[in-house]
């Protein structure tokens, strides 16, 4: 009688063993712009050097994959473009030199699908391991310029490091 007590143990640890897969290395996909792209938490300051505002910028691929084109956004896509900080557009980009740009682009954000109002980015780079985050940890740097039609005159100044997802970051 001990022995079939026995029984579901054993089919228990049997299940256990048959479920066991091991894979082999993972292959990481990239997206079209691999190193550029990311989340990024920056500074964006006006002429002055005063803070006008410390968030997220996120630059991302293009729907069509495209390697000299990419998305670049500050805030939330619902952040209102009334905002002089607030930029969501498609700019160029060089992937070898980790560097982009981008003048009178058709500024979209507050998440409007046209706009009269453009923003110029220049001075765009990415320096890989450029950084260091509030954790201590070696990051990506990001820093560039631009201005907003609807301030005109205003250049603000945008500087910061990958996002790492650090709660002291």
């Amino acid at each position: 009688m001990k022995q079939i007590r026995y029984i579901p143990f054993l089919l228990l640890l049997l299940v256990g063993f048959i479920s066991c897969e091991t894979y082999g290395d993972y292959e990481i996909e990239y997206s079209s712009i691999h190193p550029l792209g990311g989340k990024y938490r920056v500074v964006v300051k006006d002429e002055t050097g005063a803070q006008v505002y410390k968030n997220y910028c996120e630059i991302s691929n293009t729907t069509n994959e495209s390697t000299t084109q990419c998305w670049l956004r500050i805030g939330a896509y619902s952040l209102s473009g009334a905002n002089a900080y607030s930029i969501n557009g498609k700019i160029n980009c060089d992937l070898k030199t980790l560097t982009f740009s981008g003048t009178n682009i058709e500024n979209l954000a507050g998440n409007v699908a046209t706009s009269t109002n453009t923003f110029t980015l220049t001075d765009g780079k990415v320096t890989l391991q450029g950084a260091t985050a509030p954790s201590g940890t070696v990051a990506d740097a990001i820093s560039f310029t631009f201005t907003n039609s609807r301030f005109p005159g205003k250049t603000y100044t945008v500087e910061g490091y990958r996002y790492t997802g650090w709660s002291e970051d």
